[in-house]
């Protein structure tokens, strides 16, 4: 699926935070394009139990996310599955990259939930001389080798299946809770990674039981830095800076949710994501012709 056209907003990420944002904007008669890595932030999904969401305790994260989902769906609004990898402005519009394709609009919120950056020693200092952050991209130079995958989100499951199709040898090491890969082809390793070793290419990642010899290291995280993504947007420690807005220090640009700060709770997600939207449409309002 595409987003044809220009959208009014385009929101990146599918969370609480996105979902509620494009719900606001269409009751405002918006066309919303929502734009996640995930089906639904994978935080979310596998919470077994949510105890303080005004209204309905004891729901499931399964069962709150698809409710979420089935009311974005139901007011119209557009989803796809992406990842982002950079937006650009020029001439009044937004253009967001994405590994599948090229979306354009007014303005953009972001969802992107907490951004983890480059943080496994050797990990910045090696990419592309081994290091690699799509499988689906890079994944035939390594053909017949011994690769890891490291994932911190589900998603990473399916990728380390598609480099077992081609690699000698996948070592799958989750950092969230894995139910299970039956896949014989993976050999599942529950270990933090300390460091990707090497010194021009890729040589091991070392783990605290010592080094596993590997030529390829795949890293599948929820969303990119967001200095790939905007390189303008302020940033201070972590998060995006915005105002009681919502709004970033970029026109058209806004954020919430995990992405601007703690606490990071599905009420205060929800709450960002309708500020942002009511701040995106009076920008839009705003605008000539």
């Amino acid at each position: 699926m595409e987003l044809a056209g220009i959208m009014d907003i385009l929101v990146v990420g599918g969370g609480p935070a996105g979902l509620s944002a494009a719900v606001n904007a269409r009751r405002r008669n918006k066309r919303v394009g929502v734009i996640g890595k995930e089906v639904m932030s994978s935080k979310l999904w596998q919470a077994h139990r949510i105890e303080n969401y005004l209204g309905i305790p004891g729901v499931s994260g399964q069962e709150l996310a698809n409710a979420m989902r089935n009311h974005a769906e139901a007011e119209g609004v557009e989803l796809i599955r992406d990842e982002i990898q950079n937006i650009l402005f020029a001439d009044q519009l937004f253009t967001a990259m994405g590994r599948e394709g090229q979306y354009m609009a007014r303005s953009v919120i972001l969802g992107i939930g907490v951004v983890q950056e480059a943080g496994i020693a050797g990990e910045e200092r090696l990419v592309g001389r081994g290091v690699s952050y799509c499988a689906t991209c890079d994944g035939m130079f390594f053909k017949g080798k011994r690769v890891a995958m490291i994932s911190y989100i589900p998603d990473g499951e399916e990728e380390a299946r598609f480099l077992a199709e081609i690699c000698g040898h996948v070592v799958y090491m989750p950092q969230y809770n894995l139910r299970q890969i039956t896949d014989p082809r993976i050999e599942v390793l529950k270990a933090k990674p300390l460091e990707i070793t090497g010194e021009q290419k890729v040589e091991g990642l070392r783990t605290a039981d010592g080094v596993i010899p590997v030529e390829g290291v795949f890293i599948e995280r929820p969303s990119v830095s967001i200095a790939r993504l905007l390189p303008d947007l302020k940033v201070e420690d972590g998060v995006i800076v915005v105002d009681r807005e919502m709004c970033t220090n970029l026109p058209g640009v806004f954020a919430a949710g995990d992405c601007v700060g703690k606490p990071w709770q599905i009420g205060k997600a929800v709450g960002e994501g309708q500020i942002a939207a009511l701040s995106a449409v009076k920008y839009l309002e705003s605008l000539p012709g």
